[in-house]
């Protein structure tokens, strides 16, 4: 197959009055060494798996949703971080992983792209002179905020760790995965970009539940919440064509999007956002209190980079606003949107208020297809091997 020449694609980034600079989105092909970050790069000591061996692991681990980004001034597509909100939930990607002692790396499923060049990252960092064999499937939901792409670089690189004898401890491999995080290039050929990465999505698919992190890739707190329904619609907004995969939209970019208007309200309220978060939400957390959760994500919606998010979708917002008022005012104890949209959720405790739920979607004619229903995912990655399944929460090596 013949390349098409790779393009480069130059943003001006605004993130306050005297922030002017440009931000670069470069295609480059899976593995391609001047785009791999090596461990001392990220602040993390090198180690090495020279010795190829045979071993197979099959991974699953849960989707997340990304409430809220806490200063979208602190990350590039060079620098991840941020810090923001996560939620982990019963919707899965799955990840088999074999290690063999030829140098091959046999990419099958979804996703290849990404799972070729994580598989490619993690041999040339650890000089490991064998190859993989990877099959990755993720959710079908891409494009839309449900972290398909960092779910499928997650599930890659926990398989491709474990059959080698974990290397990496969680907060490493966590690490490794920001630095290199990427996507499919927008243009649909077999390039690759680089992504904008909070962490987010390998904290929750590995330790799942409800959990809060600071800037540079740095876990701060998380919590269980069991017992607890998630409903998640993906609304037919101006801004989303396609049923599922968000293909085409009709807004901007999301990269000028986040580069420019939510930079900017982000300089302007981090200060608030931040006071929410630790005087709020993150008591609310300890307590294990979703209603306190829920009222400090709500007021944490119409500020900063969430507000630009939420109004690229039509209207200034009013889409995205009307769904989750709307699921706060029939009892949901906390709703929100996840990343840059459009996808909505609302999460519960109580039967009836699911019920009210569900009848709210139904009478304003929300596609079946486009809601699911599931529980928030306490467990985290789970490994299958031999036929004997795990999993890593108490585990020790997952409590940095």
């Amino acid at each position: 197959m013949v390349l098409k020449e790779k393009q480069a694609i130059e943003i001006e980034v605004i993130g306050g009055p005297f922030d002017r600079i440009t931000t670069v989105l470069q295609e480059f092909e899976p593995g391609q060494k001047d785009f791999i970050v090596h461990p001392a790069q990220c602040g993390i000591e090198p180690r090495s798996v020279p010795e190829a061996t045979e071993r197979e692991v099959e991974v699953t681990i849960p989707a997340r949703l990304h409430p809220t980004v806490l200063d979208m001034n602190r990350f590039n597509t060079s620098r991840p971080g941020g810090g923001g909100m996560g939620i982990g939930v019963g919707i899965y990607f799955t990840a088999k992983v074999r290690s063999t002692t030829k140098p091959e790396i046999v990419v099958k499923g979804e996703r290849p792209l990404i799972a070729t060049h994580f598989a490619m990252v993690l041999k040339e960092i650890l000089g490991y002179q064998g190859g993989f064999e990877v099959e990755l499937y993720d959710h079908k939901r891409r494009h839309v905020g449900m972290g398909s792409s960092a779910g499928s670089m997650t599930a890659a690189c926990i398989g491709i760790n474990e059959v080698l004898g974990r290397p990496f401890n969680n907060r490493e491999l966590r690490r490794i995965i920001g630095y290199n995080a990427c996507e499919e290039s927008p243009r649909g050929n077999s390039y690759l970009i680089r992504g904008f990465e909070t962490g987010i999505g390998a904290m929750v698919g590995v330790k799942g539940g409800i959990l809060l992190a600071t800037d540079n890739l740095e876990l701060i707190y998380q919590v269980p919440m069991p017992d607890t329904k998630v409903v998640i619609v993906i609304p037919d907004v101006p801004s989303l064509t396609d049923e599922f995969t968000g293909e085409k939209t009709a807004a901007e970019s999301e990269v000028e999007l986040l580069m420019r208007r939510a930079r900017y309200l982000d300089y302007l309220q981090t200060g608030t956002k931040s006071q929410i978060v630790l005087l709020d939400m993150l008591p609310a957390m300890v307590q294990g209190n979703l209603q306190g959760i829920g009222d400090a994500l709500f007021d944490l919606c119409f500020l900063g980079s969430k507000r630009a998010e939420c109004e690229q979708h039509g209207i200034s917002g009013t889409h995205i606003y009307n769904y989750i008022a709307s699921f706060r005012e029939v009892g949901a104890e906390l709703a929100g949107m996840s990343s840059v949209g459009p996808t909505v959720f609302a999460l519960t405790k109580k039967e009836d208020v699911l019920s009210r739920l569900l009848a709210f979607l139904q009478s304003n004619g929300v596609a079946k297809s486009r809601i699911m229903v599931t529980e928030v995912d306490n467990t985290g990655a789970k490994i299958v091997e031999n036929g004997i399944g795990r999993n890593y929460t108490g585990e020790s090596w997952v409590s940095s």
